[in-house]
């Protein structure tokens, strides 16, 4: 877990877009929590703002696509022709090359949280747009997608999704698959950001970048609303999934009781990982692991 203000991160000006830069791509096999080098996939993760009344030069990103969430403010993003309005829950994602400005219509700042990334599989191939008021999207079956439990995805995101924790609620303990960058914006309210045995206070202006294998969850203990911007990026992991064909089990008795102890093994090995404490799969792990033995005997 490594948590880090964007006040506290280096200031980069192109032409009149501001941007502090919270996170970028690590360096070696390891995250650099004091220069923010961390991230698997994701170039640049940070914040960015335009002045009131400002209209920034043109820019576009040739090798990456430029996922952006609106923090607050008012504007206008420019693409050639058209003029595509802006306001706090807006999000929009944008392929490589796409030429664009952006314009502050309000009187205070605009403010983004963006990510910049190469291209993946998973990544859009045109201009995306929406606003987290719209309809959430429904899966196969037509049911609203929801988020971990109270973990609410307030509507459909373009890069990057716009949620909420309610009052007085968490949200699903969890974790991820190896080299997923997931990392957490609080945009309004306050809340506690837990992780396994320990928990940090997770306030507005803080961006959270996590270790895919560790459980987390985001509490909200005060009684208003707490607001995030969610960035997640799953490219590796994408192509590993598409590669991955069905595991064959061995036929022969005794290589298939060897394969079940090796996943079973796995199984009760990240359970145990995560600290917790359930009485009934306490009790069954060590009834499985007894019939295991007595199978390999």
């Amino acid at each position: 877990m490594i948590l880090r203000h964007w006040m506290d991160c280096p200031i980069y000006t192109y032409g009149r877009l501001r941007e502090w830069r919270i996170f970028t791509r690590r360096q070696g096999d390891t995250p650099n929590a004091e220069t923010g080098e961390v991230c698997f996939e994701i170039n640049t993760y940070g914040r960015a703002a335009v002045i009131p009344g400002v209209t920034t030069e043109p820019a576009t990103y040739p090798n990456e696509v430029y996922c952006v969430g609106t923090a607050g403010g008012q504007g206008l993003l420019h693409l050639g022709s058209k003029k595509i309005p802006l306001r706090a829950g807006t999000t929009f994602f944008m392929p490589p090359s796409q030429r664009h400005r952006f314009e502050n219509t309000g009187e205070v700042e605009l403010e983004f949280i963006f990510c910049r990334k190469d291209p993946g599989p998973s990544d859009l191939k045109h201009f995306d747009c929406h606003h987290w008021s719209e309809d959430r999207p429904r899966d196969q079956w037509g049911q609203s997608m929801q988020g971990h439990w109270n973990h609410v995805p307030r509507g459909p995101g373009a890069g990057l999704l716009i949620a909420d924790i309610p009052p007085r609620k968490f949200s699903h303990p969890h974790n991820h698959p190896p080299t997923i960058d997931e990392i957490w914006y609080v945009n309004k309210g306050s809340g506690w950001h837990w992780m396994r045995q320990e928990y940090h206070v997770h306030s507005p202006g803080y961006a959270l970048w996590l270790e895919p294998s560790e459980l987390h969850s985001l509490m909200n203990p005060h009684d208003e609303n707490l607001e995030f911007i969610y960035c997640a990026s799953a490219n590796e992991w994408s192509r590993h999934e598409a590669a991955r064909k069905p595991e064959k089990l061995p036929a022969a008795p005794g290589a298939l009781s060897a394969a079940l102890e090796e996943k079973f093994g796995a199984i009760a090995a990240a359970y145990r990982h995560t600290g917790l404490s359930i009485f009934g799969v306490d009790r069954h792990l060590e009834e499985v692991e007894q019939i295991i033995k007595a199978l390999n005997k």
